[in-house]
């Protein structure tokens, strides 16, 4: 019986250790930090066209871009839009998964990107911090080039001017309002 309780308790110490090292890991802060300056918008040459959107529209073609960029990722990672946009993977650690979903509020900057700024995260039923939860999300899904995830900020980029599309186009951002379900894309073809 003593036996048993000793393995117990040497049990439950390595997983508080774990769970002190995990929590260390995470509320660490980044230390290659970046801020985003979005540039004046210049017009890009060629024609343009205004393409008007809806969000499953959108959130349909986004998942399409994502889905193809991770192709080689065993982690899955989609993009929701509703009444704000939201992100949601899942992250095994000790054989557990956690779903993690994270809320944002999308911004339409200058050169046509569109700026995230988090409003919530659910990671489980942990309560965990939004920078820590963006810094978890960075350093354990290697995320498609045009998603940029800013901890510090909280804000998660995505560089609509950077999707990889056909040779000549480029889309950029021109308005996102999702209570009027109204999402304006510029889509110019280059000659």
């Amino acid at each position: 019986m003593k036996k048993w309780r000793f393995a117990f308790f040497v049990l439950l110490a390595f997983n508080a250790l774990a769970l002190v090292g995990l929590l260390l890991y995470v509320t660490t802060p980044p230390q290659d930090h970046t801020s985003y300056q979005a540039v004046k918008n210049t017009p890009a040459a060629g024609n343009t066209v205004v393409v008007n959107t809806t969000k499953s529209d959108f959130e349909g073609i986004a998942n399409t871009y994502i889905q193809d960029a991770m192709k080689d990722q065993p982690i899955p990672l989609s993009l929701s839009v509703t009444d704000d946009v939201s992100i949601s993977t899942e992250l095994t650690i000790f054989s557990v998964t956690l779903p993690i979903l994270m809320k944002f509020e999308p911004l339409v900057q200058e050169d046509g990107n569109l700026l995230l700024e988090q409003k919530s995260v659910e990671v489980g039923m942990l309560d965990i911090p939004p920078e820590s939860a963006l810094k978890l999300l960075r350093d354990s899904v290697e995320l498609p080039e045009f998603m940029e995830v800013m901890p510090a900020d909280e804000e998660v980029l995505l560089k609509l001017t950077e999707i990889p599309l056909d040779d000549g186009i480029s889309v950029r951002a021109a308005s996102f309002n999702l209570q009027e379900d109204d999402i304006r894309l510029l889509v110019t073809i280059e000659p």
